[in-house]
């Protein structure tokens, strides 16, 4: 497959794929007889994990030595990927945290405007508290 075709797929832009590549992050990627980047079907797999992992804000570093652990079999590459995951579960979960009290906050204050609007409740709120969360 040809770069625009990935970046299609995956929804990563091409600098972004470029990027990867170069940093030796797509263990599958070939060069073609013209340097051109060749990538298969587990080229789109490692990026779309790679996606992932950006998605929960895993750092580059932690991703490359990631994709090194799962190039490797082995008890001892099993127990590094495995912490690795368990670490970024325990940061998903403080960001799902995160994320479920700013969603509670976040109903509250279309409840309270609704209720305004609807004729319920009174505006009396002042600027900076109509504007707060």
């Amino acid at each position: 497959m040809k770069i625009s075709e990935v970046s299609k797929q995956t929804g990563l832009s091409i600098p972004t794929i470029r990027y990867y590549t170069d940093q030796n992050m797509i263990p599958s990627v070939t060069r073609d007889l013209d340097n051109q980047r060749v990538f298969d079907d587990e080229a789109v797999v490692w990026l779309e994990g790679i996606k992932v992992l950006r998605e929960l804000g895993v750092p580059l570093s932690e991703i490359k030595e990631y994709i090194t652990l799962s190039q490797k079999s082995g008890p001892i590459a099993l127990r590094k990927r495995h912490t690795l995951l368990i670490k970024q579960q325990a940061l998903a979960k403080v960001n799902f945290a995160q994320s479920a009290k700013i969603l509670t906050k976040l109903n509250k204050k279309i409840k309270l405007e609704e209720d305004i609007m609807n004729g319920k409740k009174r505006d009396s709120l002042s600027a900076a508290r109509r504007f707060s969360l």
